[in-house]
């Protein structure tokens, strides 16, 4: 019998056209906060918290060919944030200048969804649970809490 697998989410990287304003849409639009600014193999690295995890964004390493952001692709297509009021969330994100993509809708019973989009076409969607499930708290980074 092979040992058990434990996982715990480490990190995302996000690779961008623009590492200065795609910084800058993070911490200013969705509240991320700076940790570190860096350069790891050539490049300028920003680490930041957002939502209580390590978001990492960084440009192009010299040589290294990136396809623009265009088509959606098989692969990776969003990643998704919890918020204790999906409305609320997306009228402050939308007082910040932050691009609504899909205005908040009912998933089924127990689900209330929008979509922004950010730098480089990056999708993210915001979720609200209407289950008593363990929210974010304010201080974990959640948006739409008591400010």
């Amino acid at each position: 019998m092979s040992a058990p697998l434990a996982y715990r989410f480490d990190h995302l990287h996000v690779f961008c056209s623009d590492v200065d304003a795609t910084e800058r849409w993070f911490v200013e639009g969705l509240g991320a906060t700076l940790v570190e600014r860096r350069h790891a193999r050539g490049v300028r690295t920003s680490e930041l918290q957002l939502g209580g995890a390590q978001l990492l964004i960084r440009g192009a390493r010299e040589g290294e060919q990136l396809a623009p952001a265009g088509a959606r692709h098989f692969g990776a297509d969003h990643f998704g944030l919890r918020v204790l009021d999906v409305d609320a969330t997306v009228a402050e994100l939308r007082r910040r200048g932050v691009r609504i993509e899909v205005e908040p809708w009912d998933f089924g019973p127990t689900l209330r969804i929008a979509f922004v989009k950010g730098p480089d076409d990056v999708r993210i969607e915001l979720v609200q649970t209407k289950e008593p499930l363990p929210d974010p708290t304010p201080e974990d980074g959640a948006l739409g809490g008591p400010q």
